[in-house]
């Protein structure tokens, strides 16, 4: 009996710790945005969520699109290399759902990226964006 209940808290604890080591990684999502108020018929609209937080920025654009985009998952203190509209970019998961987006030519931003919250940060065109979310 002792050997089962033994086994029995070695399978929780073990449990426990996978789903924490679960809970460190994080599945993410970078969209490079275009801003324009000309209508773009090939292009696919962001996303509403995504578009009602870039208009409460001030911004001079009516209608925002994805160019491209790229998910991926990151584990606690791994990083991510990417290049997005010619923008060279690191991704870091700090751990507690804190990340670190480094723009190689413009520096660091650490922001706490919980699900439905946006990190958005310009490259080198200026009608474009970098959106960085925790993917669905």
């Amino acid at each position: 009996m002792t050997r089962l209940i033994c086994a029995a808290l070695f399978f929780l604890l073990f449990a426990g710790a996978a789903a924490r080591a679960a809970d460190d990684n994080l599945k993410l999502e970078t969209q490079l945005i275009l801003g324009s108020n000309d209508p773009q018929p090939d292009s696919k609209p962001v996303a509403k969520d995504i578009e009602k937080k870039l208009k409460r920025l001030p911004l001079k654009w009516g209608s925002y699109f994805v160019v491209s985009s790229q998910k991926f998952s990151l584990a606690k203190n791994a990083t991510n290399y990417m290049t997005l509209g010619g923008s060279e970019m690191i991704v870091k998961n700090l751990g507690g759902e804190k990340v670190e987006l480094t723009m190689i030519d413009r520096g660091k931003i650490t922001q706490s990226l919980k699900k439905g919250q946006t990190l958005v940060t310009n490259v080198r065109d200026p009608n474009s964006f970098v959106v960085l979310r925790q993917a669905d």
